[in-house]
């Protein structure tokens, strides 16, 4: 039996800096020209002009022309950055205007239980569970020791990639691997350039192995990897004493590293939270 493979293979041009990109198919669109204006430039805000008269303080509602305007607004400035005026928008007009929206409702509303009391459970929501880790020996013929580590709470990784991808950040996701060439513009020689994740060996190869599995029945979807980066770091919940917790945190390599490392970028996932090992932990380390 011989398997036939052909690769039908797209070479971009070289830019203005020697670059350019080889995939090894016809990718479904070029990311190269989704270039955010934030990673061009950044505006420094103007400096307040300084006043000696004592500023006016006006009562609510002002500036707004009713006290539930104000109240909106107020909720909106006092939570996370996040919440943008659109999603206020979109808030008055898909649930405070609809005409089934009824105040009686919410007298017993709570987020994490229905009707009848019960908790409701998300696909995405928190899991505690323990772990067991093997611990060896000093004797090498004998089998390492179980030991069992309460308190590891984790979001279920197949629904953080689900919920990735159907983010709005999945537009920038590089979804079909490449290689990158820089082309010296005095003698034309051409060098492998590694800058990201995506245009690894590693990555390359696992596209291709991924292309040689059979597809599902009835499934045209294409097929792509889901580049996943893990680290973890003692992170200190206070200011004074020892309290700390051990947070673990995803990255997704699909995305450029120009975008993914930016602080105010809010593509780090929350995965888990590792629990610290007990001091009797330790004893069972030093006795076997």
């Amino acid at each position: 039996r011989v398997l036939l493979t052909l690769r039908d293979t797209l070479q971009t041009t070289f830019n203005l800096f020697g670059l350019c990109r080889i995939y090894p198919c016809h990718p479904s669109f070029e990311l190269d020209t989704f270039v955010p204006s934030s990673l061009l430039a950044r505006t420094c805000p103007a400096a307040a002009q300084e006043t000696d008269s004592l500023p006016r303080v006006f009562a609510p509602p002002w500036p707004f022309p009713n006290m539930t305007t104000y109240r909106l607004i107020s909720w909106m400035n006092s939570g996370s950055s996040q919440i943008s005026e659109t999603k206020v928008a979109a808030l008055i007009k898909d649930v405070m205007l609809a005409e089934d929206f009824d105040q009686e409702h919410l007298q017993k509303f709570s987020l994490d239980k229905d009707e009848s009391g019960k908790k409701i459970v998300f696909p995405d929501d928190w899991i505690e569970t323990t772990v067991t880790i093997d611990i060896p020996t000093k004797v090498r013929e004998d089998s390492p020791r179980p030991y069992t580590i309460p308190g590891f709470h984790y979001c279920p990784l197949v629904e953080v990639i689900r919920a990735a991808f159907a983010d709005t950040q999945a537009r920038a996701f590089h979804l079909l691997p490449s290689k990158r060439i820089w082309k010296d513009p005095l003698n034309n020689h051409q060098e492998r350039i590694y800058d990201e994740l995506y245009t690894s060996d590693a990555w390359l190869e696992a596209q291709d192995d991924l292309h040689k599995l059979p597809k599902e029945s009835g499934c045209s979807l294409e097929h792509v990897i889901a580049g996943l980066m893990f680290f973890s770091n003692a992170t200190h919940l206070a200011n004074f004493g020892t309290a700390k917790a051990w947070p673990l945190y995803a990255y997704f390599g699909n995305l450029t590293k120009y975008v993914r490392s930016s602080p105010t970028s809010g593509l780090c996932h929350l995965i888990g939270f590792l629990p610290s090992v007990s001091p009797l932990a330790n004893c069972v380390f030093i006795d076997h």
